[in-house]
């Protein structure tokens, strides 16, 4: 199928005056409602875990959102609550919860705990609590699927090996230990890729140039072998044009950042070495990256620190998170994180701009060479640093609702017929930032009618056609057909499904169109064009198609995301109606999440459609906070795109 993909011309950038989020808000969460402390009070022995288990509810279907108070400073509350420890029941009378802890909503609840308890009973340690009354709290991020992790092989994979081992957090094949044949253990020439002339050819990407991975981390690659091999840091800078995440420790900070021409990612001249300081500057205390309760203790190594050249400052601001005490931001700083080349810059005083957070990528650096994994938290200074990484893990746009693919997919196919063959078109595109992979169209033919041919290599068996599309794309899509004979009069619905995978989740839409033969309809195709809903939502609301979100190992204690969240946001890939248009196309409506049958329109194709735009959790489009350390608004923007079939389609090339 790759040969018959397209790209959409379609200017996404057109659409950003509708993409800014609104000033953040504090969401209210119902009694019921779980929480997975993230403070020394709590999670002292558990902290490494329960980001485990956060990846755990991820990976089984089950949002999470990241409540962090906006404006706070180093350590101090984001929400108070009372509750009772699930495990034992014991009241936990009225908690300041600090240092970023993870929110279940109560709609999300009853999916969630046979997880939780699952995971607590091979995890003595990792302490989850239930709200007993309701609270309110800022969510930073709605988290949505379990982002796919590549590793480093740079002689020093050990390192974070040692810190997802803590965690107990799996590679995409589901083993913990990330052993060294693991397929997301990638080394340098792997990166690199057959040429140095096409910068997106490395295992980082599939064939098409599309990223087919969320984060990448490299905890000491040489700086020498950098400078050996500078095509790893060309495909890097390629990676980063995508809402994805790279982090970075000791001395690969430097073979990354400081190799010319290829990086100065968040730097115009690179880094010096700097020392380790031995007191700290706290920034950005509401921001995910900076999350840690208790004290910090940077480590040794061969880059410690880093500090800016004379004259120098960062590309974007908002960059460094801890520096040493009483410095100047770009003296001996040990953890920043920032989007590549300052495309974002600022985002919390200029909140308009961050739609173009969506077309670049996250890079953190943090100094020294080793942290500790030891709990508790509170004894071990050492360790925060692990947890800093582990933070990283969940903070690319691609993790969260906003980067997630948006799938249009349209069936189409004439409402009355007067002879009994009969062809439906299929129209797919992925409008969303992020790939959608591993991407399988199925059309379900219905009861009474034999299967005549297919276009683009569709294959038949038992009732189904199926297409393998291979990986989405930005902006990727394209057309196929199904041509059927119907046995007898009768009304006809077919309905075809469109499966891929974002992170390592299932995620599908549905449409469908229902054909009349011989039942005395009007054939006339100067008549209008009606358009059907094409399923119900996963949360029992009429729509225009159905969405599940489930794990590959584990569909059956998953939650959908379609269901979650007590107020009207989805937190898994939404989907709406379609409203017809004289193309034939998309015309996806804009409506409250998980709604949308579509409203028929006059058109002179005389066709019945039925679309759903897959807006990926409510906030597709959005480029918020998964996007641009701004915050969630719950808001869909998907709806302002223009039909398929208005879009002129070109075959897809690399560049």
């Amino acid at each position: 199928m790759r040969n018959t993909k397209t790209r959409l011309s379609l200017i996404l950038a057109a659409a950003a005056v509708g993409l800014a989020p609104s000033s953040a808000a504090a969401d209210d969460f119902a009694a019921g409602s779980l929480i997975v402390p993230m403070d020394t009070t709590y999670q002292d022995l558990g902290m490494f875990e329960a980001y485990g288990l956060v990846y755990e509810l991820l990976r089984q279907g089950v949002p999470v959102r990241w409540v962090i108070k906006v404006g706070k400073g180093y350590s101090e509350i984001d929400f108070t609550a009372t509750s009772a420890d699930v495990r034992t029941g014991t009241a936990i009378p009225a908690h300041g919860y600090r240092g970023g802890p993870w929110v279940i909503d109560a709609a999300d609840a009853a999916a969630a705990m046979p997880i939780v308890e699952a995971w607590q009973a091979k995890n003595v340690n990792t302490t989850v609590h239930e709200a007993t009354a309701a609270f309110s709290g800022d969510v930073a991020r709605l988290l949505v699927v379990a982002p796919t992790i590549a590793m480093m092989a740079d002689g020093n994979q050990k390192i974070a090996r040692k810190y997802m081992m803590a965690a107990k957090i799996p590679d995409s094949a589901g083993n913990p230990l990330w052993p060294d044949t693991s397929p997301d253990m990638l080394d340098p020439l792997e990166l690199a890729g057959p040429t140095i002339d096409d910068h997106s050819d490395g295992d980082l990407f599939d064939e098409d140039g599309d990223p087919v991975y969320c984060q990448f981390m490299s905890m000491h690659w040489g700086v020498n072998d950098a400078q050996a091999n500078p095509e790893v840091v060309a495909e890097m800078r390629e990676f980063l044009q995508h809402p994805t995440h790279l982090f970075a420790e000791c001395q690969a900070v430097n073979a990354f950042e400081n190799l010319a021409p290829h990086g100065f990612f968040l730097t115009p001249k690179g880094f010096l070495i700097g020392a380790q300081p031995n007191t700290y500057d706290y920034y950005q205390g509401d921001t995910p990256f900076a999350q840690i309760d208790g004290p910090f203790q940077s480590v040794g190594g061969s880059e410690p620190a880093y500090t800016l050249p004379p004259g120098d400052s960062y590309k974007g601001g908002d960059i460094v998170y801890i520096t040493a005490k009483g410095t100047p931001i770009g003296v001996n700083d040990v953890w920043m994180t920032g989007f590549i080349d300052g495309i974002c810059p600022q985002i919390k005083d200029s909140p308009s701009i961050s739609a173009a957070c969506l077309t670049a990528g996250k890079v953190s650096y943090l100094g020294g060479h080793e942290y500790d994994v030891k709990v508790p938290i509170s004894a071990n200074a050492k360790s925060q640093g692990a947890r800093l990484f582990l933070n990283s893990l969940f903070e690319a746009p691609c993790a969260t609702a906003e980067g997630l693919p948006a799938i249009d997919l349209n069936k189409l196919a004439p409402p009355t017929v007067d002879t009994p063959m009969v062809t439906f078109d299929i129209e797919y595109a992925n409008m969303g930032a992020m790939t959608a992979l591993d991407a399988t169209l199925t059309d379900t033919l219905p009861p009474g009618v034999t299967f005549v041919s297919a276009t683009d290599n569709g294959m038949y068996a038992n009732g189904v056609v199926t297409w393998d599309l291979g990986n989405l794309g930005q902006d990727e899509g394209g057309t196929v057909s199904v041509t059927v004979e119907l046995a007898d009069f009768g009304a006809y619905v077919n309905t075809v499904t469109l499966g891929y995978r974002a992170g390592v989740n299932l995620l599908s839409v549905e449409a469908a169109a229902m054909t009349e033969y011989g039942l005395g309809g009007d054939t006339d195709t100067t008549g209008g064009m009606t358009t059907t809903g094409g399923g119900s939502a996963s949360d029992g609301t009429t729509g225009g198609g159905t969405t599940s979100d489930s794990s590959a190992t584990d569909a059956s204690s998953g939650g959908s995301t379609g269901t979650s969240g007590s107020d009207s946001s989805a937190s898994g890939p939404t989907t709406s109606g379609g409203s017809g248009n004289s193309g034939g196309g998309t015309g996806a409506t804009e409506g409250p999440p998980t709604t949308g049958g579509g409203s028929g329109e006059t058109a002179g194709t005389g066709e019945t459609s039925a679309s759903t735009s897959d807006s990926a959790s409510g906030t597709a489009g959005t480029s918020d906070t998964g996007g641009c350390g701004c915050r969630s608004d719950d808001t869909g923007a998907w709806g302002m795109l223009a039909g398929l079939g208005a879009l002129s389609l070109r075959r897809r090339r690399r560049t």
